[in-house]
């Protein structure tokens, strides 16, 4: 179903993409509040977004949805802005749990939260390809590059926002491939154009070693071991952002 939806925003971008070229788009500005000049079209675009992140095939028997964010930077190669190079990177966690203690038996009245948190960071770089001109403007998009899959139990206190020790339990790396479509949506003009950006995705990371809930465990006579799971790490990812020109 969220791979329908997907095509069916981009088939809705092509029909409503209007005929106009990208560099009329932009307002023209010459320095007064009430006149405007021809900024031109901006050579790049910030990217922010939020993620929700589907695990697919073999990965879904192991992990449930998963969430978090991402930023990337677009820098265009042509006149037109209808091919960019893309730099992505994204951090998605896709499980944690926490809990209080107190922070040794020697001092029984200072409390810390003990927080355990499963993620993946993904960074990648490719071409986005541009199929119409005007305010909206469908694309599709390829990167290749790495996700790096962890686990880490941090330790703060009760009372404050800044971990005070960490320890990385168990981490994998894998070649990430990733493929997708989405949809620019001009919001504003000016020298910062600002658009709403919609896509989605899917990520091949392959075989990877990782951790669910329950893989890590106290040992009886003190200290902590792991069970990784072994499997395919393929999702798709739903993305809800904004880009900003940088001209």
């Amino acid at each position: 179903m969220f791979v329908k939806r997907g095509w069916l925003v981009l088939a809705a971008g092509l029909s409503l993409a209007g005929p106009e070229g990208a560099s009329a788009q932009y307002d023209r500005y010459d320095g007064n509040a009430d006149d405007h000049d021809d900024w031109g079209p901006p050579r790049a675009e910030l990217l922010f977004y939020g993620t929700v992140a589907v695990p697919v095939g073999e990965f879904q028997s192991f992990v449930n949805l998963g969430g978090g964010g991402g930023m990337g930077v677009l820098a265009f190669i042509t006149p037109e802005r209808n091919v960019a190079l893309k730099l992505d990177g994204t951090f998605v966690v896709y499980g944690s749990d926490s809990f209080r203690v107190p922070l040794s038996p020697t001092i029984p009245f200072v409390d810390v939260d003990v927080r355990t948190t499963n993620y993946i960071a993904s960074l990648g770089v490719g071409p986005q390809v541009y199929l119409g001109t005007g305010s909206l403007r469908p694309y599709v998009y390829g990167t290749v590059g790495f996700s790096y899959f962890a686990t880490q139990t941090s330790v703060s206190g009760t009372n404050e926002v800044e971990d005070f020790a960490s320890t990385t339990n168990f981490d994998d790396l894998t070649l990430a491939l990733t493929g997708g479509a989405g949809l620019s949506v001009q919001l504003s003009r000016g020298e910062h154009p600002v658009a709403l950006d919609l896509s989605a995705g899917y990520q091949r990371n392959g075989l990877t070693e990782y951790l669910t809930e329950g893989d890590l465990f106290e040992l009886p006579g003190g200290g902590w071991g792991v069970d990784p799971v072994l499997s395919e790490t393929n999702l798709m990812s739903y993305r809800v952002g904004v880009s900003i020109g940088v001209r």
